[in-house]
């Protein structure tokens, strides 16, 4: 059935204004919301990451050539792709720590979402609140507060000495020092991902879980079946990006350990040192800044294909239909 439009005055003039000229205003008004982030991420990242990537062809020198510094090629990248160089240790327990630190992190926030999300817990709501106290605080105030409680008389050690085992040096020791890293980590992540888990099971629809009590269901299998996939699928892309953060997080490090303890004797970088935080003491404490940027954009190039290739692999950024 067609529409008289000369049947009501007007109406046809409006119905071809619609028609000539669909979207444009939402697309300018897009357009005008969008600018600021654009200019934000240009100042901020795009400029900065192409000076970066320049000046990792020169031998900019904060004491030997702070000025005329010129260029040198591909002699930072060979520098640093030498196998009697930092690269390749500090690789691994930059890829250890951020394996590590990310099953920690996420699975402990799961963890707990799911034992908060029990209808039988009582003042669920007060734990709530105290477990995501952490969250609350600055990171560089709880990060202290960690470092004096780690200290060879501090209150962890005093503890252990009470149940009858020695006090560890926990930021002198190699491995002790990597396991305070992990365990100050956990402490400062797991509110985020405890706070997403609970979304992610209130999302889950209850009719679900009362189809598999209908059905006998018993704990495993509904988790299984029904818990574990939603919760799976809700988490995936944080996954990704936890991964991708752990990778090039370098002020925890920084401020719990600065890379100590020292690999081995005249080493160059310490034990807990990430490409991240070995990049930092490149520029702060030799002042090879163009020896810096190299190891600055080869971290880039590795983040970068990780997300690529993994968001491509689990299509975990791929809009629904």
């Amino acid at each position: 059935m067609a529409l008289n439009t000369q049947a009501v005055p007007g109406v046809e003039q409006t119905v071809a204004k619609v028609t000539r000229s669909p979207g444009r205003k939402p697309q300018r008004a897009a357009y005008f919301y969008l600018f600021p982030v654009i200019i934000s991420a240009l100042l901020f990242t795009i400029i900065p990451f192409i000076y970066t990537f320049y000046i990792s062809f020169t031998n900019y020198d904060r004491v030997y050539h702070p000025i005329d510094f010129g260029w040198i090629g591909i002699d930072n990248y060979k520098r640093v792709f030498d196998t009697s160089g930092s690269f390749y240790p500090v690789l691994g327990w930059t890829a250890f720590f951020m394996v590590a630190t990310t099953v920690l992190n996420v699975g402990g926030g799961m963890v707990l979402a799911m034992m908060l999300n029990h209808s039988r817990l009582k003042e669920r709501n007060l734990y709530r609140t105290l477990l995501i106290l952490p969250w609350a605080l600055p990171n560089i105030l709880l990060i202290q507060v960690w470092a004096g409680m780690y200290n060879r008389q501090g209150p962890i050690n005093q503890v252990l000495e009470v149940a009858g085992i020695e006090g560890l040096r926990w930021l002198t020791a190699p491995e002790s020092a990597r396991s305070a890293v992990l365990i100050t980590n956990l402490w400062l992540s797991y509110p985020f991902f405890m706070t997403i888990g609970l979304a992610a099971l209130q999302a889950i629809p209850r009719d679900l879980y009362e189809v598999a009590d209908l059905d006998g269901a018993s704990s495993w299998p509904k988790f299984r079946d029904i818990t574990f996939p939603f919760l799976l699928s809700a988490i995936t892309p944080l996954l990704l990006t936890q991964l991708a953060f752990q990778f090039n997080n370098a002020g925890i490090i920084i401020l719990l350990t600065a890379g100590a303890p020292q690999a081995f004797p005249g080493s160059a970088y310490g034990v807990t040192d990430t490409l991240a935080t070995f990049a930092y003491k490149l520029i702060y404490t030799e002042g090879t800044l163009g020896y810096a940027a190299a190891y600055g954009v080869v971290i880039f190039v590795i983040i970068a294909v990780f997300i690529i290739v993994s968001s491509r692999l689990t299509r975990s950024f791929e809009e629904a239909n």
